[in-house]
């Protein structure tokens, strides 16, 4: 009797079932009622700018009840609309990314692969908030408007959501928002699995970021003080101020005094407070953490938002010291991330609206790489403190520019190229020179003549000019960063490169065996 044969090597295995595609899901079902009030809202303004004068003259019961019917018609519009709307919209985050599909007519499909994918931050708008929802803005790196909004789910899903996109973008097993969400303590996970989330206090105010080493937070008293010690804040409010004053001013001595005239200068009388309120609330409860997803942010007043920032993924640092900044040693830092295009002041890129020296330590200390030198956090303090004309390194030699002689400076280090700038508000900026992408040098006959170059030094989202610097010096700094650029970021991140989709991982795919393993 025969014995079965092993089946020869050059048999094919049978092929692996594919994974499964992603379930599909919408957001929360009070959404519409969420985004249809922006419509409501603009519908009215247009209407009421155009025409308040004559509205008000022409008031009676009669026409203010057909526009109070018209103004429900368009509601009950604006509402259905975003109804629609929202049924065709689904979302879903697999292994490759995260993909959202929406529109009734027509069709559109945004996709965040996962190796793009730079920041995911919840934000939740005061409306949105008092209904206990959340948006979650996945930033991809790209061009302008380069992110994916997710609006609106409940805020534990919203935690859940996040922790799942970055473990994707993380290259960790992340198979979906709640089984991502479900390896994490927190009241998050205690709601999903059914049992009472035990929340502390500190987890409320701060949103849930309680988990990591803190690396910062701002008590309200210093961000008021901050506030009042930065002299361009208080130069550019004194100057709105007036200018406000003297648009209504203007306006009440051309047409007289009327209501038409006051609902009319309503949107330039509160631009100021809006400009306020909104510095204030771009500090207001921060706290920053560090976390295995890099480092996460809380932020917010009235409209709160949690932003998290990989440290590989930062191209640039810039530190700001105002004037009155100096006695009690505060520093704000903002960092330039691919694909975040936000205010500086109010968006993710604020990664220290007003910090201490220790703050300063710790935050540069776990986002920053290396600069090369003895100890980096002294050299950045030197750079930032000593005045411009007593650090070495390249200025403009005109002495026609002797506000930029005394003023800035560029310095090369080993790890960064920094450059010192600013009079009341001393700037110094840092860029990683495994970071570099582009560099540009402008000549003209003016510069031939004055024996100056510009070089234009650009990163992904931020360019830096360097500006009427000695001829010789500029070529030489020129051939040293390109270098840099051709070949720092090449290699120091060829452990990060995507694979490509042919390549098969594994020893049998390095040995293989027949006619083709011996011909190579």
């Amino acid at each position: 009797m025969s014995t079965p044969q092993p089946a020869p090597e050059s048999a094919a295995a049978p092929e692996p079932a594919a994974a499964p595609a992603a379930a599909r899901r919408r957001t929360h079902p009070i959404t519409p009622l969420i985004s249809g009030w922006k419509i409501v809202v603009g519908i009215i303004a247009v209407i009421s700018a155009q025409n308040i004068a004559r509205l008000i003259d022409d008031f009676t019961v009669q026409r203010a009840l057909i526009g109070l019917g018209a103004l429900t018609a368009v509601i009950l519009i604006a509402i259905l609309l975003s109804a629609l709307s929202w049924w065709f919209t689904t979302y879903a985050v697999d292994e490759d990314g995260v993909s959202l599909h929406k529109g009734a007519i027509s069709r559109s499909r945004e996709y965040a692969p996962r190796a793009r994918i730079e920041s995911v931050t919840v934000e939740r708008p005061l409306l949105a908030r008092l209904l206990g929802l959340s948006k979650v803005r996945v930033e991809v790196a790209g061009g302008g408007a380069s992110y994916l909004d997710i609006e609106y789910v409940r805020s534990a899903e919203a935690e859940q959501l996040r922790r799942s996109i970055l473990g994707v973008a993380a290259l960790t097993d992340a198979t979906g928002p709640a089984e991502a969400g479900s390896t994490d303590a927190g009241s998050a996970g205690a709601e999903e699995a059914g049992t009472p989330p035990a929340a502390s206090l500190e987890a409320i105010l701060h949103d849930g970021v309680t988990d990591g080493e803190l690396i910062a937070q701002i008590p309200t008293e210093r961000l008021l003080r901050s506030l009042l010690r930065d002299v361009g804040f208080l130069i550019g409010t004194v100057m709105s101020v007036l200018g406000v004053l003297v648009a209504i001013a203007l306006a009440l001595w051309q047409d007289g005094f009327s209501i038409a005239v006051i609902i009319a200068l309503l949107p330039t009388a509160i631009a100021v407070p809006k400009y306020v309120f909104g510095r204030i609330e771009s500090g207001w409860g921060f706290v920053s953490r560090i976390t295995d997803r890099g480092l996460r942010m809380r932020r917010g007043l009235a409209n709160t938002r949690t932003d998290n920032i990989a440290s590989g993924r930062i191209q640039r640092f810039e530190l700001r010291r105002p004037l009155l900044w100096r006695a009690p040693d505060w520093t704000a830092v903002t960092v330039t991330v691919a694909g975040i295009e936000e205010d500086d002041e109010n968006g993710a890129a604020s990664v220290l609206p007003v910090g201490t020296r220790p703050e300063l330590r710790a935050t540069l200390g776990h986002l920053a790489g290396p600069l090369g030198t003895a100890d980096d956090l002294a050299t950045v303090e030197h750079l930032l403190t000593v005045p411009a004309r007593d650090i070495e390194g390249l200025r403009t030699p005109v002495p026609l520019f002797w506000i930029a002689r005394r003023t800035q400076v560029s310095v090369l280090l080993p790890g960064a190229l920094v450059h010192r700038s600013g009079i009341l508000t001393r700037s110094l900026e840092i860029i990683p020179r495994e970071r570099l992408q582009q560099l540009t040098l402008a000549d003209g006959p003016l510069s031939r003549r004055l024996g100056v170059l510009d070089l234009k030094v650009d990163v992904a989202g931020h360019s830096l000019t360097l500006a009427d610097l000695p001829r010789p010096q500029v070529l030489e700094l020129h051939a040293v960063l390109a270098r840099d650029a051709a070949t720092l970021r090449r290699h120091r991140d060829r452990e990060q490169w995507p694979r490509p989709a042919l390549s098969l991982p594994g020893p049998a795919a390095a040995a293989p065996t027949g006619a083709a393993g011996q011909e190579r």
